[in-house]
């Protein structure tokens, strides 16, 4: 058998970073303009430009993610923009980070996936990433209590793991009442394989490791955190019993460029306005967290972050993959190996970066970073760990 290679993706936020000054007055009361300086409309128009060249150009695979109400990313149904890319590409899988399973129906969710792999047919894949969900305005704005979204989150993952394996389920639980209820149109296949979680906290991680669902990393804190979840991920699933050898797939932000001086100008900017951009939307100078069940530790990092957010504010251009061709290819991989990963997902685009650097930055990934990449084979992280 020969070496499977790396699988590379890329990834769509539609952030408008440009907008929270007047979403933040806004939301304070103040008189503000209705709407932005630039149309969030106008950066959907553009982002799909990531999509079709990811199609054209050698990925395996096109991301989106799923948030609401503020200008952090304004993908509010990620099946749903993943069905209309599904048009306009031909070779790429379409995958999720993630849905977010506390805000919704886990029947309506295995009905969408189920339906977009329907239409994708044979030699495409959609890959379902869930995960719990953090932020403070979209739960409310959703009227979901957020001290139930461990629970929420359990007992959905065990109704998709059962309808995405047979296309039928039977539950009973606190918030879900299913009796034998069965998917139309019908599976041709166990979808589970395409099942990924992500999971920022012990309580997430728990739920995810006893369910043996696969790892899905996405570091919106640090990638150290990033890592810690990830090995206690792996020592949990050790004790309930599940086979060793398992690889995660692990989302990066990225920015490339010919010199290493034009390349860092870039990713210090961007980066840091993606990471400023993340504090604002999880409110993660807060002090809410602490009083929210299964959120303590968050509220520990509140304290943290509002005593000194420089570190968090610096950390995406720390510690992610820029640079030369080269640089970005020495970091990935060592990345890649650190974590056991078989994908990585690349965001292109983030902060208030124009599209026209963030095609620039990808064509040449594309040309000089995405074969190197390829060629990787990372050990699964149990065996890096043990």
């Amino acid at each position: 058998m020969g070496v499977r290679e790396m699988r590379v993706g890329a990834t769509i936020f539609n952030q408008n970073y440009m907008d929270w000054e007047r979403y933040e007055a806004e939301e304070r009361g103040e008189r503000v303009p209705d709407v932005p300086a630039k149309s969030d409309r106008e950066i959907f128009a553009e982002e799909i430009e990531i999509a079709r060249i990811a199609d054209s150009s050698g990925f395996d695979s096109v991301w989106t993610i799923e948030h609401h109400f503020t200008p952090y990313t304004m993908v509010t149904n990620p099946l749903q923009y993943l069905t209309y890319l599904a048009g306009i590409t031909d070779n790429v899988d379409l995958g999720t980070m993630v849905v977010v399973l506390p805000w919704h129906n886990p029947v309506r969710i295995a009905e969408d996936v189920n339906m977009l792999d329907a239409f994708l047919g044979e030699g495409r894949d959609v890959i379902l990433g869930v995960g719990r969900g953090l932020g403070r305005r979209e739960f409310g704005g959703l009227n979901i209590d957020q001290n139930e979204s461990r629970s929420r989150f359990d007992e959905s993952l065990q109704v998709l793991k059962q309808l995405l394996s047979t296309g039928r389920v039977d539950y009973h639980g606190e918030h879900y009442e299913i009796a034998d209820l069965r998917l139309r149109p019908q599976l041709d296949r166990d979808l589970t394989p395409n099942l990924w979680c992500a999971g920022g906290s012990p309580d997430s991680v728990a739920v995810i490791a006893q369910n043996n669902v696969n790892p899905l990393i996405i570091p919106t804190t640090s990638l150290d955190l990033s890592l810690e979840v990830a090995r206690t991920y792996m020592d949990l699933r050790a004790e309930a019993g599940h086979p060793p050898g398992v690889h995660t797939k692990l989302a990066l932000w990225t920015y490339v460029a010919e010199t290493e001086d034009e390349a860092r100008d870039g990713a210090e900017q961007y980066m840091v306005e993606y990471a400023d951009s993340a504090l604002r939307h999880y409110e993660l100078r807060g002090d809410h967290l602490s009083d929210v069940k299964g959120y303590e530790r968050y509220g520990a990092l509140q304290r943290a972050l509002s005593a000194d957010a420089a570190p968090f504010l610096r950390g995406f251009f720390d510690s992610h993959p820029w640079g030369t061709p080269e640089q970005t290819i020495a970091r990935a991989t060592e990345l890649a190996e650190t974590f056991g990963t078989n994908e990585l997902m690349f965001v292109f685009k983030y902060g208030s970066m124009p599209i026209e650097k963030a095609t620039r930055s990808m064509r040449l990934f594309a040309d000089q970073v995405l074969p190197a990449l390829k060629e990787l084979d990372p050990a699964p992280m149990d065996a890096i760990t043990i």
